[in-house]
């Protein structure tokens, strides 16, 4: 299991075969990657997943495999030399994590995800090292200043011992950012919120967020082990009642605690509260007298999906001031009852969060109900109302999706001539080889994506710039 929640590696070795080779024992890159998870374990003080393709063989043999594990590392490590220069795997492995095959940004607060290592001098002028030109890297060689000749570093000695710690601290600290990131504090709820605690729970791990809890014990430090839940999570969701004599109880004294300790960390909170807040309210209403310094959100009262939204929004990346859209967007979801983001926990539903989380409005056809002529009727004035529209083909037919395409077509009369703003298609597992044979120029962007989830599709960012721009 990787260290980083979400992810199925924390570090993606991107290296040259060449530079494996031995004539006795491990190769150089094989000792490398042993010492390295050694480092940066004792550094993290927990396990950590380091991946490397250990195959030798002609590039078909590659695959989606290799795919797959780049877009799930969390850091990708390139060992630079001649042979990775020459290669034209190693540069799709660079270039690939540096653009587009890569979960979420490449930067986390001043640390770059990609780290280069020099394991012997190579032409630095390469158009393949200007990729990441603005990082450094660390040279594993050391250039005796008589013959001018580099030899490499033995592995073990003080010189190379003391970069790999070197290493091992940078990427330990990267590490630790992304994996706070992914993190949430689930406070204590009484039995009134214990049913919306338990669903905001599901809905995180759902998403593999790290869900981290304080829980009571007789002999333990409760408030200490809150006060490092709350120091290892990105955001603090806390639950209580109206505090008042009749709802007093053991768990609203613990959340009581758990809010006082996210107060005095600066932590964010997601603060949701039963019943609307009166005088009577107390610790509450002292508390939010405090709140300088924390980014708190109160929800009274809230409907699940919008408890839902707001988890999603706080734990997403924020806008920059001044780019919140100047009006509301509409984005129609269409897809099939059997892939419907209300009923399951899928890709529809990942789209539908990214969309919300970008500041969109997103509407999706009922859920709900067997009436042909109201779904219909429902379906045509959504159609009539909203700026873009998302066609999603997962597990219907063919017949489905083209149906769907004429509808989009009669749609302009509906809509009195008025253009969509952006029309896209995204298809989606299970993959078929009608699926990825289809094309279609009645979308805008027609986004085929099986297997991975890539925000970063340039086809997808395409869709969004559309919808962005007519706010």
């Amino acid at each position: 299991m990787a260290y980083v929640p979400g992810f199925a590696n924390d570090i993606f070795i991107s290296y040259s075969h060449l530079d494996d080779r031995s004539v006795d024992g491990a190769g150089w890159v094989s000792d490398f990657h042993q010492r390295l998870q050694i480092e940066v374990e004792e550094e993290l003080g927990d396990r950590v997943q380091i991946w490397r393709d250990r195959r030798i063989g002609p590039a078909d043999d590659f695959g989606r495999d290799l795919d797959r594990q780049l877009r799930g590392s969390a850091m990708l490590l390139a060992v630079l030399s001649p042979g990775y220069l020459n290669s034209p795997w190693c540069e799709w492995e660079l270039a690939g994590f540096a653009g587009t095959r890569r979960a979420g940004d490449l930067w986390v607060d001043t640390k770059c995800r990609a780290i280069k290592i020099l394991k012997r001098p190579a032409d630095l002028s390469s158009h393949r090292l200007r990729l990441l030109a603005e990082t450094g890297f660390l040279e594993f060689f050391h250039t005796d200043p008589a013959s001018a000749r580099s030899y490499e570093m033995t592995a073990g000695s003080e010189p190379f011992n003391r970069l790999m710690a070197d290493l091992a601290s940078e990427i330990a600290i990267v590490l630790r950012a992304m994996r706070k990131a992914r993190s949430v504090f689930l406070g204590t709820a009484s039995a009134p919120l214990l049913d919306q605690r338990e669903r905001v729970r599901q809905e995180l791990e759902a998403r593999e967020y790290r869900v981290l809890t304080a829980t009571a014990e007789p002999e333990g430090d409760a408030r200490g082990m809150m006060r490092t839940a709350v120091q290892d999570s990105s955001l603090s969701i806390l639950f209580n009642g109206r505090g008042d004599a009749a709802d007093s109880t053991s768990s609203d004294a613990m959340a009581t605690d758990e809010r006082t300790v996210a107060t005095e960390e600066g932590a964010r909170q997601l603060v949701v509260l039963r019943g609307q807040p009166d005088d009577t309210a107390q610790p509450w209403r002292e508390l939010t007298a405090t709140d300088d310094g924390s980014q708190v959100e109160w929800l009274f009262d809230p409907p699940i999906h919008t408890l839902y939204h707001t988890v999603l929004q706080m734990l997403g990346t924020p806008q920059e001031p001044g780019r919140r859209p100047q009006r509301l967007v509409r984005v129609y979801l269409i897809c099939d009852r059997q892939d419907h983001p209300l009923l399951l926990s899928n890709r529809a539903r990942s789209l539908r969060d990214h969309l919300l989380r970008l500041g969109f409005e997103v509407r999706v056809p009922l859920a709900e109900g067997d009436d042909a002529a109201e779904f219909s009727r429902d379906n045509r004035n959504k159609l009539r109302q909203c700026d873009g529209v998302l066609l999603y083909w997962g597990t219907a037919r063919q017949s489905w999706f083209d149906q769907r395409l004429g509808e989009l077509m009669q749609a302009r009369g509906w809509r009195q001539g008025r253009e969509f703003v952006a029309v896209g298609a995204f298809v989606a597992d299970p993959a078929t080889s009608v699926k990825e044979n289809y094309e279609t120029r009645e979308v805008d962007e027609l986004i085929k994506q099986f297997e991975v989830f890539d925000l970063a599709d340039a086809r997808l960012m395409r869709f969004l710039e559309r919808l962005a721009r007519s706010a």
